[in-house]
Parts: structure tokens; sequence; C-alpha cells
């Protein structure tokens, strides 16, 4: 290959790796998060944009003053048991509205709370499922972010990818956390800031009650990378194989 020829590919590659690799600082979040994410969003965002990822918030986010995860769920109960409308759960939650149903009714009686990716709005999570609101709680507190079991999690919205790394089925899918195993299964370890969006108006309640009833299961596996150096070098092979020689290079 002439030295034009490799110029000619280098322009090539970067071009490629501009549009299927995205930078660090890539923006995909709404401007106005749920649970007091809204103010961090200029610190983490990058954190939920770009897989893989290997970073995550701060341990312990979750309990930062302008945040304080667990007591805004609490204060979301209190008003959805008190009759207290929409408007009510919105305030709790750190929102002038709502969209979509974030606290319901579970099978057994009590109160779970739906979650919903930050980006595109799919659902994500319920809880608590199979366990109290105290047992979820203190089990997230202890590890310092969200922390779900497969009986909450919404199977058909979440892969996990190389390294156990959690991500949304979003058509460019958000980075959520982590899943580990211990003695009681998996545990899956989520950035807050990423499952803080409301749910997607485009979505029918047909649609959200389907899925919602569906928690439970094993998430999809997807082997994926993001612009993988594999990849790059096929397409590299192909022009130099087809491309080059017959323009003379």
């Amino acid at each position: 290959m002439t030295t034009f020829g490799m110029g000619v590919f280098s322009v090539l590659v970067i071009v490629l790796v501009n549009i299927l690799v995205p930078a660090s600082g890539r923006q995909c979040l709404p401007d106005q998060l749920l649970y007091g994410c809204t103010s961090w969003i200029p610190k983490y965002e990058s954190i939920c944009c770009q897989t893989p990822q290997n970073y995550a918030e701060h341990s312990g986010f979750l309990m930062e003053p302008d945040v304080r995860f667990f007591d805004r769920l609490l204060e979301m109960q209190s008003a959805f048991l008190a009759g207290g409308g929409g408007s009510s759960i919105a305030k709790a939650a750190g929102a002038e509205a709502l969209s979509g149903v974030h606290v319901q009714k579970s099978a057994s009686g009590g109160v779970e709370f739906v979650f919903y990716d930050s980006q595109c709005s799919v659902p994500l999570f319920v809880a608590p499922r199979g366990r109290t609101f105290d047992e979820f709680r203190k089990e997230s507190e202890n590890h310092g972010w969200p922390s779900f079991r497969d009986a909450e999690i919404v199977a058909s919205n979440i892969k996990i990818i190389s390294g156990g790394e959690v991500v949304s089925s979003c058509p460019q899918p958000t980075h959520l956390g982590h899943r580990f195993s211990d003695g009681m299964g998996y545990r899956y370890c989520i950035d807050l800031l990423c499952m803080a969006g409301q749910q997607d108006s485009a979505l029918s309640g047909k649609n959200v009650s389907s899925m919602l009833q569906s928690t439970g299961g094993s998430p999809q596996s997807a082997a994926f990378a993001r612009a993988g150096v594999g990849l790059l070098a096929t397409l590299g092979a192909v022009l130099c194989a087809t491309l080059f020689p017959a323009l003379g290079f």
C-alpha cells in the first residue's frame, strides 16, 4: 500500500472510531431526573452514557443529603397510601410531575416502586419483590449503591455484557452497573443516576403493565463491544483487499 493509501486508511479508521465509539463526555440524559439526581448530571452523566464502563458513582451517593433515595421512596409511599394523587408523589420523587407508574400495590398487598432507565425510559426494576422494604434498603446502603435481586429485574429490558456489566436495552444502551454473585444469587449493583428516569410516554399502559408483571428470570447476555478492535481490523482488511487495489493504491 502506498503512503497515500495508508493515509486514506488512517482517516477511514478515525471516522469509524468516532462513529462507533462514543466520547467519554457524550451526553445522553434529559435535563431533569428523579430522586435528587439532577444536580449531579454534570459529574456523572458520562458513566451512564458510555459502555463498556468501569467507573461508578461514589459509594454512598444514594445517601447524599440532596439525594436521600430511600427517604424519598418512603415519602412517595406515604403519599401513595394517603391517596394524595400524582402531584404529591411527584414532589416526593423530586419532580414537578410524573409520567407513568412509579409506585404501586404489590401482589402481596404491600407497596413496590418502579424504576426507569434515565436515557430511554423503559422500566428496569420493580422493588422490593421477594423481600421487605427494610431488607432492600439495608442491602443497598450497606453496599453503597441501589442493589436489586433477580426477582426484581425487568429481564426483557436488561442485558449482561462482558465482565458482568449491566446495560439497558435502549437503542444506545445505558450503562446501569454490574452484576455480582453471592450466597443468595445475583445482586445487581446499579448507579442511581442511570435509573432515575420516568416512564416513556410513548409506551402504552398495557405494555408497561406486561413488562412489570414479568420480572425475574435471566437477563439477556450480549457479547457486544463498542467498536471492537476486531471489527475495525476486519473492515480494514476488506478495504485493503478490495478497495485500495482497485484505486491503484
